[in-house]
């Protein structure tokens, strides 16, 4: 069984390295993002998680599911800074990347 909490721990994790690398002045901006997002999206990453964990679904597809989770998320807190929406954008895809990466790393 998958444990979500430990998936949603490190793609925490990961995405605050990403957000430290792409623009450390709003490090907080983005993880109160990223957190956002994942509260929101909690059961449905964990359902797909499972989903992918007894292939019901390809990795393509997962991606899809984030992708479209991800593309109905504002990055609110990014936005209000005045950051650029190709920089939001770069941050959201690698956030994307992490996700899947995540989820992946937990099955066995």
């Amino acid at each position: 069984m998958l444990n979500i909490d430990n998936i949603l721990k490190n793609i925490e994790e990961q995405s605050k390295s990403l957000a430290e690398k792409l623009f450390k002045q709003y490090l907080r901006e983005a993880l109160t993002d990223v957190r956002d997002f994942l509260g929101k999206s909690k059961a449905n990453l964990e359902r797909w998680a499972q989903e992918l964990d007894r292939r019901e679904i390809d990795e393509d597809e997962f991606k899809s599911l984030v992708q479209g989770q991800l593309d109905a998320t504002e990055m609110r807190a990014l936005k209000q800074t005045g950051l650029a929406q190709v920089r939001i954008d770069i941050f959201t895809s690698g956030v994307l990347d992490i996700v899947v990466s995540a989820a992946l790393a937990a099955i066995p």
